[in-house]
């Protein structure tokens, strides 16, 4: 009992050195960049005609930025204060902790390289349509008020910033107090997300997952899904958790549908993403996710068989 104490002591202390240091900087260029470059430029950059390009953008940006399920947060808070729009940030809300990585690691050299690029495909696919049903409803008023798009001391007119003349040092002084204010908006949500993480990460039993999702069972995938979905796993250990998985019996596209809910959704994520957006957005959220995980892991099992 002692050492899984241990174990969740220490891993809330890594994920609270990793996720507020993160979130401070990132926060920080974001207002620093607003000192410069007005709303309105961001949001016609990152919505891009019709939506396609901000939407395709926001999902290749997802990708090539290796963040967990939490660390992704303080980027996201950060588009969310250059006032982007509701389905750039949904894309990129899907996008960012899908495990791109682990294709290239395990699943290319496990299941092949045709299964390893039809997991990346059908997760951009997954986020790209997500941020286009987000967007259709018009849920931008999802995002709550405390979170509205940040304004630059100086006023804005015309879609650009008036202060290009302002010394950089007091620019970068805004955008310092802009930072730190954003943090305290949303440090009960990140601690308290941590701490549940934390816990999790230490008491929940590792036999679980076989238990209940062994390979005879034709609910395996979903079962796996749902598994996956309360825990708080990293790229790094998730790699030999599916690894052993896999060996232990449990057929590809369980192990396809927990590693991506147990990467991608977490607690600690949802407790943050509640001090960002509003509940039907969270509830859209973790719905379409587990639903793309399980499609997911049945095409994997459907290709495997027809190979």
């Amino acid at each position: 009992m002692i050492d899984m104490f241990m174990n969740v002591t220490s891993f809330l202390v890594t994920i609270l050195i990793e996720i507020i240091p993160l979130f401070l900087l990132v926060t920080f260029f974001a207002g620093l960049a607003l000192e410069y470059i007005s709303q309105e430029t961001l949001r016609r950059y990152l919505a891009g005609r019709r939506g396609f390009v901000g939407l395709l953008l926001a999902v290749v940006f997802g990708f090539i930025t290796p963040f967990c399920s939490c660390s992704t947060i303080p980027v996201l808070a950060g588009m969310i204060a250059a006032g982007i729009p509701i389905g750039v940030l949904t894309a990129f809300l899907f996008a960012s902790p899908y495990p791109v990585e682990i294709a290239l690691i395990v699943l290319g050299p496990i299941f092949g390289w045709i299964l390893a690029f039809t997991f990346v495909l059908v997760g951009a696919v997954i986020a790209f349509l997500s941020g286009v049903v987000v967007e259709k409803i018009g849920w931008q008023k999802q995002v709550k008020p405390i979170l509205m798009p940040f304004v630059a001391v100086d006023a804005i007119d015309n879609g650009t910033a008036e202060t290009a003349n302002v010394d950089f040092k007091i620019k970068v002084k805004h955008a310092a107090k802009y930072s730190f204010d954003f943090f305290k908006k949303l440090a009960v949500y990140i601690v308290l997300g941590s701490i549940i993480g934390a816990f999790m990460y230490g008491f929940v039993p590792a036999d679980l997952i076989t238990t209940y999702a062994g390979n005879s069972n034709i609910l395996a995938v979903p079962i796996a899904a749902l598994i996956g979905a309360p825990l708080y796993v990293s790229i790094i250990p998730i790699i030999p958790i599916i690894y052993s998985l896999y060996l232990k019996g449990l057929n590809a596209g369980a192990v396809i549908a927990f590693l991506i809910t147990a990467t991608a959704i977490s607690p600690p994520e949802l407790i943050m993403l509640s001090g960002m957006f509003k509940k039907k957005f969270i509830a859209f959220f973790i719905i379409a996710m587990i639903a793309g995980s399980i499609i997911t892991g049945y095409l994997f099992n459907v290709i495997l068989l027809g190979g």
